[in-house]
Formats: structure tokens, C-alpha cells, sequence
């Protein structure tokens, strides 16, 4: 194989892969490690290894936010700082783009969900959250950031 069929062979695999919706990040690459600002654009969350699978902690807070988990029913945590809080927890990998029984902690409520992750491009994540079954939830979709784009809290 030359050079040239070569470079034509792999330009025709991204397109490909660009036509059948597939994202051009994976597990593989790390795809879902890193930085992603929530749907409302007010917080980062921070995806990485943790030891029971893949967890996230809250990386950046908007200025409003209260300090401590005030609303978590658990009366012996509500001074723990919310900067750093683990509140994606055990997710495992279903697929190259999926991620799965794990669970959301939502501060603002103190309640905790069901959840699954799809990476839906490089730079796009769905997190559902859910009661019992996903049909019974909401999708929120993150945008990846980049290390130094946001005001880290802590």
C-alpha cells in the first residue's frame, strides 16, 4: 500500500465514520475523562477513574453557589464542601460511547438518581438521570472543557 492509498484509505474511514454518526472520540482516547460544564452552563464537573468506575467531582461552582452540601439528607454531611464533591458515582463502560449504572447526586435537591452517559460527539456528553427506569428522567447534555477555561473552585 502506497502513501497516497494510504492517506485516501483513512480519509474515507473518517468519513464514513462522520456519515454514520460516529464520534470521533472513544474509551480508547479517554473520551469521557476530563472537564464538561453542565446544560446550564454554570458549573464544571470532572470525569475520572475512580475505584469503583468512572466518577466525577464538581470542579467549578458559579459565584451563588452555597459553600457546603446544605441540602444533603444526610444531616452529618451538609458541612462538607461542595467544591470537589463526588457526585457521579460507579459508572461502567457499556460501549465505546456508554457509560452505566451509575448514579447523580444533585446538590441542589440533596436527592441521588440512576444515571447513564453517552458520548454523543468529542465534545458532547448526554447524562440521563432517572427513577427506576431511564424512560422515567431528564438528559442533560455537558460540553467538554478545556484545563484552564473555567475558574476552578477550592
Amino acid at each position: 500500500m502506497t502513501i497516497r492509498s494510504a492517506v485516501l484509505a483513512l480519509g474515507l474511514a473518517m468519513a464514513l465514520g462522520a456519515t454514520l454518526g460516529i464520534p470521533a472520540a472513544s474509551a480508547a482516547d479517554g473520551g469521557i475523562k476530563g472537564f464538561w460544564r453542565t446544560g446550564d452552563g454554570r458549573s464544571v464537573i470532572e470525569i475520572l477513574d475512580c475505584t469503583n468506575g468512572i466518577c466525577g467531582r464538581i470542579a467549578s461552582l458559579p459565584p451563588d453557589a452555597p459553600a457546603t452540601d446544605v441540602n444533603n439528607p444526610d444531616e452529618s454531611k451538609r458541612s462538607k464542601p461542595l467544591c470537589k464533591l463526588i457526585m457521579l458515582h460507579s459508572f461502567t463502560q457499556a460501549s465505546d460511547t456508554e457509560w452505566e449504572d451509575g448514579t447523580i447526586y444533585d446538590p441542589k435537591s440533596g436527592k441521588t438518581y440512576d444515571a447513564k452517559m453517552h458520548l454523543t460527539g468529542p465534545d458532547t456528553l448526554d447524562l440521563r438521570g432517572y427513577v427506576g427506569i431511564s424512560l422515567l428522567g431528564r438528559t442533560d447534555t455537558w460540553t467538554r472543557q478545556q484545563p484552564g477555561s473555567f475558574k476552578a473552585c477550592g
